[in-house]
């Protein structure tokens, strides 16, 4: 990694993912970004406080508005064993639980190309669990589903091989991407290593990747994209997404 990520996700996702409220297929992109942005790591630690702070105090008013008389300790311990099963619900929502860390994992991450032992644990999991099949897309696209265990969102890995330039394209709902490897540039900007990009309904680019290595993404789709240039339109009745 030789450069921190430039792109973000709002203040908004990073507090429902803090809080545990947001769906598991989008937690995946925020926990994605968190393994290259040490800012972001930052800013949901500080979210984490200031939940766990909340909580504690709500459990405290709800004690006292019931005139339960007990012991400070005790107190102490509620609020403590509240948090724990707070941070343990953010820990299954983002799918990170401790039991990835097993033997059966750890043999299977050996399976995987050295260029992809650094990527977040998220998605070698991901990969590992159910391994990847990739399809061609278009000429210079490549893409591989990812078993994710839900139903809103079509999570895949993304490839633009070196020099490439997808078709351009409208989203027609929210897709988040996240740059693994490589990096690839669009009508706004240049994304790289780390770097997270939310597409809304109605939003339109072409990105094209750099010229000196492929570009590898997580996709998180909510609905398929609309291909808007001339000779690529006859595809979009085919265009497909299968939540998983």
């Amino acid at each position: 990694m030789n450069t921190s990520p430039q792109h973000h996700p709002d203040k908004n996702l990073l507090t429902e993912f803090a809080a545990g409220c947001l769906d598991s297929a989008p937690a995946i992109a925020v926990s994605t970004h968190l393994h290259y942005c040490s800012h972001c790591r930052n800013e949901v630690r500080k979210l984490e406080q200031v939940g766990a702070a909340l909580f504690s105090e709500s459990v405290d008013d709800d004690l006292d508005q019931q005139q339960v008389d007990k012991p400070d300790a005790e107190s102490i311990t509620v609020s403590d064993s509240a948090f724990t099963s707070l941070m343990a619900k953010v820990e299954s929502l983002v799918g990170v639980p401790k039991q990835m860390a097993d033997d059966h994992t750890k043999m299977a991450l050996t399976t995987l190309a050295k260029k992809y032992e650094l990527m977040p644990k998220v998605v070698q999991k991901m990969m590992t669990d159910n391994p990847i099949r990739w399809r061609t897309v278009t000429r210079n696209l490549r893409s591989a589903k990812l078993v994710a265990g839900q139903d809103k969102y079509a999570v895949s890995l993304q490839k633009i091989l070196a020099g490439g330039q997808v078709p351009e394209h409208e989203h027609t709902a929210s897709e988040i991407t996240v740059v693994l490897n490589g990096s690839f540039s669009d009508e706004d900007s240049v994304y790289q290593q780390g770097d997270f990009l939310l597409k809304n309904a109605g939003d339109k680019h072409q990105p094209l990747a750099s010229n000196n290595d492929d570009c590898l993404c997580l996709s998180v789709e909510q609905a398929p994209v609309k291909l808007t240039g001339f000779f690529m339109r006859w595809l979009n009745p085919f265009i497909r997404i299968t939540p998983a």
